[in-house]
């Protein structure tokens, strides 16, 4: 009691002293007015630390393999009028029409996944995944909000906030919305991310934890293309591009994917600061662990017929489908590094560096087939597992050459055997000269379980005696930083490909996997090139593809992306740039696509190939102290020598379209 009176008395005291200096610089001014004129000085004056992008910074789980490597944020308005996932200049992609929709890379680019895969990757490109995710350092607040909006027909909404809690210890929170309802019935792609991160690094730098949770949602409704097939043709008397027939009325596609990511390091003995000029932190021993569970769920439902026969008639029931995958995933990795280097030099060279780890996963594999009265006529399951060692080693012998091998094999398990070794080398030359990149790799992966087992309402297979694919890659690559410009060519040795093909046996409109036994050779040329005369900027991207079986591995023979952009200063604050983006490919056999699977096919027997003509688009893009905005005008050429186009058979692309967006930061 006694304390707490004491307490209550120095507050009292305190107060009185408060005020006692409140009068006393009350009476130091000469009048009232000269006060209200100083405090109206102070109240309206501005912090003398005004925060900008500088006081952010960020890294990546893939920046953080070695040591961590910090950048900062881009704030530029470079490509900001190509937000959409399916128009990356360097990765063209083909589409049923609208982004939100299935789609898969327009040239050949096979991925690197080895041991267990489901199959469905149609919707992969609107997913975040634990490598997406962008971890913070901020001194300050910093929030993101980003919208695009193109009328009813296109919006896109994304949110960012993060801020350090304490020190050394970020939070954060991602929010994306796409809504895409595109010019036709029911060719609406609904999608949905939300990502919670954080990264904890003790005060020390020894121990760092990267955690996130992510919940993706892909809502891709399925029309089974216009029944029209003519609709592009001169002749053709167009109507509203809703009022078009579609083959169906009421039927999706729905990816879930949801996922717990929490990765941890730690370094062990000596720390390098002196090797370079950054005082990045050097491990010379760390060890790695990561955990993560992964649970995905692949649904099609359709309800209602299907008059003009998309799909082959249903053998359990004719107007019903819900089919239904389910994977769930548990992975636990372990990683031991360690680092050589000379303790003295003031550059990194003669370092050695070699990792050591194991990675278990655990899948278990559910598809069901369910009546609409709630019961299943199918429900199959599987449970996986998968044991594999893990091993990298490079050596750098300056900070001008380094070279660096990767291993990965599993010893044991359901897809034992699969194995993926890559090597890499850079060559700096000089800044002027540039630089080289040598790389090469095999990989041997089993097929995906949908080329092996599938019970849908449509389509039924299983045990195929199918062969792992195998795939040999040779690459060369030139970087000129100083005069933009980069040269690459890849080979590429496939056998055993793996692909879906339309099975006329019966005659209808089924699919079925199947396998190419004979090699196919592939041989890829890019080379891309930015030029300045003055204001005036052009950006250049050539892709040459060339292979034996295009028969079956269906690519263009070249692909180009061209864009032209007049820069300029208005009203000395809007750095601005107006110009236009042509995109153009060769023409080619085109694909198919099956809703129901969500997989795109060949036709073998009848191949479609359609006329292909150069997609021009306007923008105009501003950067305002935190904003940036941008108006866009896709396909501004239609009606010029083509009313539309495909990239997908029968699946017709947007109309010309007016669109809006808008970056705006805020860092306090």
């Amino acid at each position: 009691m006694r304390k707490i009176v004491q307490i209550c008395f120095l507050i009292f005291m305190l107060a009185g002293i408060g005020k006692v200096y409140a009068q006393d610089l009350k009476t130091s001014v000469g009048t009232n007015k000269e006060l209200d004129s100083v405090r109206k000085k102070l109240d309206g004056g501005k912090d003398s630390v005004v925060f900008t992008a500088k006081y952010i910074r960020y890294t990546k789980i893939g920046l953080s393999k070695d040591s961590i490597v910090l950048l900062p944020l881009d704030t530029s308005t470079v490509n900001i009028q190509n937000y959409s996932p399916l128009l990356q200049p360097m990765h063209p992609t083909i589409s049923n029409g609208n982004m939100g929709l299935s789609a898969r890379p327009l040239l050949y680019e096979p991925s690197k996944r080895i041991g267990f895969d489901v199959g469905f990757h149609s919707l992969d490109y609107y997913a975040l995944t634990p490598e997406d995710i962008i971890y913070y350092q901020a001194r300050t607040p910093f929030s993101s909000l980003y919208f695009v909006s193109a009328g009813q027909k296109e919006q896109l909404f994304r949110a960012l906030h993060t801020q350090n809690i304490k020190k050394n210890w970020n939070v954060g929170i991602n929010f994306n919305r796409g809504d895409s309802k595109g010019f036709y019935a029911r060719q609406r792609g609904d999608n949905l991310n939300v990502a919670v991160f954080s990264w904890y690094q003790s005060p020390s730098k020894r121990y760092n934890m990267w955690a996130s949770a992510i919940f993706n949602t892909m809502r891709a409704y399925e029309n089974g293309s216009v029944v029209a097939k003519n609709i592009f043709d001169p002749g053709y008397n167009a109507i509203s591009r809703d009022a078009e027939a579609i083959n169906l009325s009421d039927a999706r596609n729905m990816y879930k994917k949801n996922i717990l990511f929490l990765k941890q390091t730690y370094y062990v003995g000596r720390i390098d600061t002196s090797a370079n000029a950054a005082n990045a932190v050097l491990p010379t021993n760390k060890i790695t662990y990561t955990v993560e569970y992964n649970n995905e769920s692949y649904d099609f439902l359709k309800i209602g017929t299907d008059p003009n026969n998309v799909l082959p008639p249903g053998i359990n029931s004719t107007t019903f489908t819900n089919d239904s995958t389910h994977v769930q995933h548990l992975k636990n990795e372990f990683i031991y590094s360690f680092f050589l280097r000379p303790k003295s030099s003031s550059l990194i060279k003669n370092e050695l560096k070699v990792d050591a780890g194991i990675r278990h996963d655990y899948y278990k594999h559910e598809f069901l087939g369910i009546k609409q009265d709630g019961t299943n006529y199918e429900q199959s399951r599987f449970a996986y597992q998968n044991i594999t060692i893990l091993g990298a080693a490079g050596y750098r012998f300056s900070s001008n050459i380094d070279f660096n091998l990767n291993v990965e094999q599993i010893l044991q398990g359901e897809n034992a055997g699969d194995y993926l070794y890559e090597a890499k080398s850079k060559i700096l030359l000089s800044k002027t000269i540039g630089r080289i990149e040598l790389g090469a790799y095999v990989q041997n992966q089993s097929p995906a379980t949908i080329f092996n087992y599938y019970h849908g309402n449509h389509y039924q297979w299983s045990d195929n005696d199918f062969k792992n694919t195998k795939i040999a890659n040779l690459s060369f690559n030139y970087i000129n930083d100083k005069y933009a410009f980069t040269a690459g060519a890849n080979y590429f040795l496939t056998s055993n490909y793996l692909y879906f093909a339309a099975d006329h046996s019966n005659g209808t409109t089924a699919i079925l996997p199947k396998q190419e036994t004979a090699d196919i050779s592939l041989i890829r040329i890019d080379v891309s090139k930015k030029w300045k005369f003055g204001r005036f900027a052009m950006e250049n991207y050539v892709a040459y593809q060339k292979t034996d079986k295009n028969a079956i591995l269906r690519t263009p023979e070249f692909y180009t992306y061209n864009s032209i952009y007049f820069n300029n200063t208005f009203f000395k604050v809007l750095k601005a740039n107006i110009g236009f983006d042509v995109r153009y490919n060769t023409t080619y056999a085109n694909y198919l696509y099956s809703p129901a699977t969500a997989q795109f096919y060949i036709d073998e027997t009848n191949p479609v190939t359609f006329d292909s003509k150069p997609i021009v688009d306007v923008f105009f893009k501003a950067n305002l102290r935190r904003a940036n905005i941008f108006v866009k005008y896709d396909f501004i050429n239609q009606g010029l020598f083509q009313r539309g186009y495909y990239t997908v058979n029968r699946y017709p692309m947007q109309d010309a379209l007016l669109k809006f967006g808008v970056t705006w930061n805020f860092y306090d």
